[in-house]
């Protein structure tokens, strides 16, 4: 499901700007319609869930605490945390899908590939150490210790 949100979000981004066509006429456009609005709320709707704890609270940590009518409520610091933990899933979502569409006006512009693809990766490495610089200014952190940290990434770098 974490994909197709992220079509989703894309044809959103498109439409309006017309940069994709959709004949609502056809099947094809009305099944694409159809689910882009599916997908788009039951991400909303598991996003802005505020019922019982989908997960084992007791393996969680969420705290609830009873209240007279019977209620579930959460304290105030999950709450904190869960509209700070949902406005960041749904801003890297869009942040994500215009990727995708600036991803595209750059192959169309700049036809190398490859090149294209080895600075971007270059650039998304340097990124990636900055961001991790910022949490944790410990480098020891990224030493690999023990044989499944070396044989994982080898994994991960030979499927490449």
């Amino acid at each position: 499901m974490k994909y197709k949100i992220y079509n989703s979000i894309v044809l959103t981004i498109k439409l309006p700007r017309r940069l994709e066509k959709v004949n609502i006429k056809s099947k094809a456009g009305k099944a694409k319609i159809l689910g882009t609005l599916v997908c788009v709320s039951g991400a909303m709707i598991l996003t802005l869930y505020k019922g019982m704890p989908l997960t084992n609270p007791s393996k969680s940590g969420i705290v609830n605490l009873k209240s007279r009518e019977g209620n579930m409520l959460i304290s105030p610091e999950k709450t904190r945390r869960w509209t700070i933990g949902s406005i960041v899933l749904t801003a890297g979502s869009i942040v994500w899908s215009l990727w995708f569409l600036i991803q595209a006006k750059i192959g169309q512009k700049y036809p190398c590939q490859y090149s294209s693809t080895a600075i971007m990766c270059f650039f998304s490495a340097i990124q990636s150490a900055l961001s991790s610089l910022s949490i944790d200014r410990n480098i020891f952190v990224w030493v690999l210790k023990g044989k499944l940290e070396i044989l994982t990434v080898i994994f991960a770098v030979s499927i490449n």
